[in-house]
């Protein structure tokens, strides 16, 4: 729809954004809940808050947003967990949930910074779940291998300020391998270009209580790693702690795993 036209076509957009963002219940106890199941790392927790949300009515944009970031951090941990039999099913959820973030989206005026926004988080959260598919099925790199990097690389290039992007974007660079595209030094600046848009906004939020901005500079850390750039690998695990220096997993595991490396 243009904006431009007449107004009587825009209004009844209007009212319905306003309705899909005032319609539904505060869901801020279950942002807390997860920032204190990713400090604790207790991932059976989180999978309840998936549940939960589940059995509830929460389906708006916002929530819908929260709760595909919450399902991306469990099914990666899936992934990285032998272990764990429910990387499809939570994936398959995961799917579904972007269908309703996309449906949201149409909503929303275009051409405007919020339609842009979310546009980008979508691609961005397509582009981590068709890597997921190949992590599960590594035959299907062949159709979603491209589709990941360009969804991830189309985010940043139209909504460059989208923080949630460029981590999707470092996580990109940082895991494809270097003949195909892959660059940790791309994956740094990417990194830490989220990091200056979450501190920067002001929405204090998105730094405080939210477990993403801990688990960029978590990434940021990694990516250091890979290039050997351990005393920025060291400042990023100071950094964490002054923000929560009851982090037992970088405090107790993460920095003293540095001991006996080369400042």
């Amino acid at each position: 729809m243009e904006i431009v036209k007449r107004i009587s076509l825009i209004l009844p957009t209007l009212f319905a954004v306003v309705f899909m963002y005032a319609a539904e219940p505060d869901f801020s106890a279950l942002k807390s809940k997860i920032y204190t199941s990713y400090m604790n790392q207790d991932i059976k927790s989180w999978k309840l808050v998936i549940d939960d949300f589940h059995r509830g009515s929460l389906s708006n944009i916002d929530s819908l947003d929260f709760i595909l970031s919450v399902e991306y951090g469990y099914v990666a941990w899936c992934i990285s967990d032998s272990n764990s039999t429910n990387c499809e099913k939570y994936l398959n959820i995961a799917f579904s949930d972007l269908d309703k973030f996309d449906k949201k989206i149409e909503v929303v005026p275009i051409e405007t910074h919020l339609r842009k926004t979310l546009e980008a988080k979508y691609k961005s959260y397509y582009s981590a779940l068709l890597a997921y598919q190949i992590k599960i099925s590594p035959v299907r790199a062949i159709i979603n291998g491209w589709k990941s990097v360009n969804n991830a690389k189309s985010a940043i290039t139209e909504m460059p300020d989208c923080w949630f992007s460029q981590i999707e974007y470092g996580n990109v660079m940082h895991y494809m391998p270097t003949v195909l595209g892959g660059s940790n030094i791309n994956a740094v600046n990417a990194y830490l270009k989220a990091i200056r848009l979450m501190e920067s906004n002001s929405d204090k939020e998105i730094v405080n209580n939210n477990w993403l901005y801990l688990h960029a500079i978590i990434c940021l850390a990694d990516a250091y790693k890979t290039i050997e750039d351990y005393a920025n690998v060291r400042k990023c695990y100071n950094k964490i702690l002054k923000v929560e220096p009851n982090y037992k997993w970088v405090r107790e595991s993460l920095l003293p795993s540095l001991e006996h490396i080369g400042k």
